[in-house]
C-alpha cells in the first residue's frame, strides 16, 4: 500500500473521500514544523502540497530530504521548495487524477518496492492468509505465467485475479472473465472460441470469443472444473499454442493472452477420478493460490464487516451502522459457510432492516446464536473451546454437528434433500439427526 503526505487543503477535499477506492495510506500534516524531525525513510511513497506559505516551502524542502527524498506533488501555484523530483499539476485537478498522479509518482521512484505499490484495492484483510496470498500475487503479477485460484465459493478468486491483470503489464488491455459453470457445454466452445456464420443452428453471423476479445490481456476462466472432457482438450491446446479456430473455421487465430483460472473444486481429486484432464490440470496450475475461507482469517471479519458498511453508507447515503461488541464477538465465531459473500449480503440486510445505528446481537439471524452454551458462546464457536479447563466431549461434537445442520437447512430453505447434499450425507440419515435432535424449522427463521 502506497503511503501518502498530504500537507494543505487537499486533505478533506479530494483525498479523503476516494480512500476507500484507491490504495493509498493518507497522513495528513496540517503543520509541516511537526513533522520536520523525522530522519531517514519514512516509507511515504508520495507528499502532496498545496497552498504552501514562503515558511512551508522551506521546512517541506528540508522534510522532503530528510525522510528518504520521496517525490513531490504541487498543485497550484505559490512558493516551490527546493526540491527536484516534483511533479506540478493545476488547482483544479480531480481526484481520480491526482490519486492516479500518487500512484505512478511512488512507483516511478527510485528504490519503489514492488510490495508497496501493488494495488489491492477489494482485498480487505491483514491475516496471515491474506497477506500470503498477497505476496504470491504480487510475485506472479509482473509475469506472464499461468495462474490457478482455488478456494471455496465466495472466498474472492475473482478480486485476487483482477488484482494480478490490474498489477500486470497487461492492466491497459482487457480483462474478459468467463464464468465455465454458467454457460451450457454445448455453447460453451463458441463462448470461448466464437463461431462462423452459419456454424450452428441461430448462427446468422460470425462472433468473435472471448480469448479474442482478450488479445494482448487477460483472460480469466471460473470455474474451470465444471468445463467437459472435450472442451478440456481444445482449450489446453489454446493455451499451449496460443491460437485456437473459431466454430466452424477452418483458419487459425493467434492471440497473444494469460490465462488465470479459478474454480471450488478440488482439481487433483478430480485428475484422479479421470472427470479432469491431468495435462491441463498441470498447465493450469504453474502458480497456485489458494483463498483461504473466512473462518481461517477470523481476525478479518471485523474490518471486513467495516468496509462493507462504509461501502453501503458511501452507495446509499444511508447513515453508517456500527456493530456491539457482542455481535462482533458472535459473527467472528460464526464459520461462515459462505465465506465473505455471505457477510456482504448480510451486512447489507443490517443496513437495511435494523433500526438505529447499532447492530446488536438480536440483529444477528437465529442461525448465528442458536444454542448458546452454559458461558454465553455461540453454537458456532463450539469447535474452539478452551480444553485447558476440560470440555464435555461429546456434547461439544453433537452441538457442532446441529450447527451445520442447521446452516444446510437453512441455506437450502428447508428442503431436506438439498441440505443432505451439502452435507454429503443421505437424505434419510439427516431426517434421523433432525428428529433426535429436535431441530424445528422455526430455530432458523432470520431474525432480520
Amino acid at each position: 500500500m502506497i503511503k501518502v503526505l498530504i500537507k494543505g487543503e487537499l486533505d478533506s477535499s479530494l483525498l479523503m473521500g476516494m480512500l476507500s477506492n484507491c490504495d493509498l495510506k493518507i497522513e495528513s500534516a496540517p503543520e509541516l514544523t511537526a513533522v520536520t524531525e523525522v530522519s531517514g525513510d519514512s516509507g511515504y511513497g508520495a507528499v502532496v502540497a498545496s497552498h504552501l506559505s514562503e515558511s512551508d516551502a522551506s521546512a517541506l524542502s528540508l522534510f522532503l530530504k530528510r525522510c528518504g527524498e520521496p517525490p513531490l506533488i504541487l498543485v497550484g501555484k505559490g512558493p516551490e521548495p527546493d526540491y527536484g523530483n516534483t511533479l506540478h499539476l493545476d488547482d483544479g485537478v480531480g481526484a481520480d487524477e491526482l490519486v492516479d498522479a500518487c500512484r505512478s509518482m511512488a512507483l516511478a521512484a527510485p528504490g519503489a518496492s514492488a510490495a508497496a505499490g501493488f494495488d489491492s484495492r477489494g482485498l480487505i484483510g491483514e491475516s496471515e492468509g491474506i497477506r500470503r496470498v498477497l505476496k504470491v500475487a504480487n510475485k506472479v503479477a509482473t509475469t506472464d505465467s499461468t495462474v490457478l485460484i482455488t478456494g471455496e465459493s465466495g472466498t474472492g478468486k475473482e478480486l485476487i485475479a483482477r488484482a494480478i491483470h490490474r498489477n500486470s503489464p497487461r492492466r491497459n488491455a482487457p480483462l474478459v472473465v468467463i464464468n465455465c459453470g454458467a454457460i451450457p457445454g454445448e455453447l460453451l466452445e463458441s463462448e470461448l472460441f466464437g463461431h462462423e456464420k452459419g456454424a450452428f443452428t441461430g448462427a446468422h453471423r460470425a462472433r468473435p470469443g472471448r480469448f479474442e476479445l482478450a488479445d494482448g490481456g487477460t483472460i480469466f476462466l471460473d470455474e474451470i472444473g465444471d468445463m467437459s472432457p472435450d472442451l478440456q482438450v481444445k482449450l489446453l491446446r489454446a493455451i499451449q499454442e496460443k491460437c485456437f479456430e473459431r466454430v466452424g473455421a477452418t483458419r487459425s487465430i493467434h492471440v497473444d493472452i494469460r490465462i488465470i483460472s479459478a474454480t471450488n473444486k478440488d482439481l487433483a481429486l478430480a485428475v484422479e477420478q479421470k472427470a479432469f484432464r491431468e495435462d491441463l490440470y498441470y498447465r493450469l496450475n504453474v502458480i497456485p493460490v489458494i483463498m483461504p475461507p473466512l473462518r481461517e482469517r477470523r481476525s478479518d471479519i471485523p474490518l471486513l464487516a467495516e468496509h462493507f458498511m462504509d461501502k453501503l453508507a458511501r452507495r446509499t447515503g444511508m447513515e453508517k451502522k456500527s456493530f456491539s461488541p457482542e455481535a462482533m464477538d458472535t459473527m467472528t465465531a460464526y464459520d461462515w459457510p459462505g465465506n465473505v459473500r455471505e457477510l456482504e449480503n448480510l451486512v447489507e440486510r443490517f443496513s437495511v432492516l435494523v433500526d438505529g445505528n447499532i447492530v446488536d446481537v438480536e440483529d444477528l439471524p437465529d442461525h448465528f446464536t442458536a444454542e448458546l452454551s452454559d458461558g454465553g458462546a455461540p453454537q458456532d464457536a463450539a469447535l474452539f473451546c478452551d480444553v485447558r479447563h476440560g470440555v464435555n466431549f461429546q456434547e461439544s461434537v453433537e452441538q457442532h454437528q446441529k450447527s451445520l445442520i442447521l446452516q444446510a437447512l437453512n441455506e437450502s430453505n428447508w428442503v431436506k434433500a438439498k441440505a443432505a447434499e451439502l452435507l454429503s450425507m443421505k437424505r434419510t440419515t439427516l431426517v434421523e439427526k433432525i428428529k433426535k435432535m429436535k431441530i424445528e424449522e422455526g430455530s432458523t427463521s432470520s431474525a432480520v
